[in-house]
């Protein structure tokens, strides 16, 4: 056997070790890094079995059947559900005595787990009839989707698109702090989703426009600059160009407002990342493209005419291309409050964008069988 694989294998026991440990205390903290840990674990699961050169179906379903195992106590119905698919598949290549031997504990499992959502969510008729999209919910009815929300956070701290659909409501609502604590969230769950890739680049963004006790707005563009260096290294999906050019924009009109020379850098990347985002589909969105498309000649004449942004421009600006009030919130800024203002109505307006219909779809047939 395969030396990494063993290894790999081991360091995942010794995370589902310390996730049921966690799990024990039965506090919010815990049960949200128990399923930190099970997300990782299943993870593990996924890439020792892509070191193997020739696999068994047998060691497949075992694979198959930790992984989607790991997802269930990492209160993740949702993917779950996803790697059920993968577990039926890996049976139908083995007996199905020793497919039954393999699942005997995950099948009650999963199911139960898989019931308990939807029974949930017979109990979230907003978030439901709005299909999880918060800006689609009437003024009226916030405060009874925020208390549907809570319930489902609270029962399923695991599930990275309720944490998404969070961050959403935070933005909405202009409280800020919990919209970065949401993404954070939601990535340290799935950090290779990238969307959520995406998202954390808008908190990058958040940061330098109000950087915060926990985010400076030097920590905030180093953290870009990293994302830059391996985005030249690797390229991602079109979702996270999108949001990288959302964060060098805002890197940019931060410095162009204060009178620095790293405008000049931010706004070349700024124009890199939208002409890259143009061309590379996204799993996300198929309308990205189509998104992004449409603003790089905004985003190269911001950038590369910034003496045009005169106080007409500016509210243009936020009223016509951003379509945001946002400049309005609370919360230290910027000395140069145009800046940080315009800053939120990119990210306001990229988040407009950045929508996880794969997520919230498996969300909405959940509902409806439910």
């Amino acid at each position: 056997m395969h030396d990494g694989y063993l290894a790999l294998l081991a360091s995942g026991g010794k995370r589902k070790l310390r996730a049921n440990s966690l799990l024990a205390y039965g506090d919010e903290e815990s049960r949200f890094e128990a399923a930190v840990l099970f997300h990782e674990a299943a993870d593990i699961e996924r890439r020792a079995l892509a070191l193997l050169e020739d696999v068994e179906p047998e060691t497949r379903l075992r694979a198959a059947v930790e992984r989607c195992a790991c997802l269930v106590m990492g209160l993740d119905v949702v993917e779950a559900a996803r790697a059920f698919r993968e577990v039926e598949e890996a049976s139908a290549a083995v007996p199905q005595e020793t497919a039954n031997a393999h699942r005997d504990r995950l099948d009650p499992l999963y199911f139960a787990a898989r019931q308990d959502l939807t029974e949930l969510l017979k109990r979230a008729p907003v978030l439901v009839s709005s299909r999880f999209r918060w800006e689609q919910i009437a003024e009226t009815d916030r405060s009874r989707a925020r208390a549907e929300l809570d319930a489902l956070l609270q029962r399923f701290p695991g599930e990275s698109t309720f944490h998404l659909v969070d961050a959403r409501a935070a933005l909405d609502e202009r409280r800020f702090d919990d919209l970065g604590r949401a993404v954070r969230r939601a990535h340290r769950l799935c950090p290779d989703n990238p969307l959520l890739r995406a998202y954390m680049l808008l908190v990058i963004a958040q940061s330098i426009a109000y950087p915060g006790s926990a985010t400076t707005r030097e920590e905030a563009e180093a953290e870009l600059d990293r994302t830059y260096q391996e985005l030249s290294r690797e390229p991602a999906d079109g979702v996270v160009y999108l949001g990288f050019m959302t964060a060098s924009l805002a890197a940019f009109l931060a410095a162009f407002y204060a009178g620095e020379d790293a405008a000049e850098v931010h706004g070349k990347r700024a124009r890199w990342a939208a002409e890259i985002a143009a061309q590379r589909r996204s799993i996300v969105s198929a309308d990205i493209g189509k998104y992004i498309e449409a603003a790089g000649p905004f985003i190269g004449l911001l950038t590369t005419q910034p003496q045009m942004l005169t106080a007409v421009i500016e509210n243009t600006l936020r009223e016509a291309l951003l379509n945001s009030d946002i400049g309005r919130a609370s919360g230290e800024s910027l000395q140069q409050p145009k800046a940080a203002s315009l800053i939120r109505g990119v990210i306001s307006q990229a988040s407009r964008w950045l929508t996880p219909s794969a997520e919230l779809a498996e969300l909405s047939e959940l509902a409806l069988a439910a």
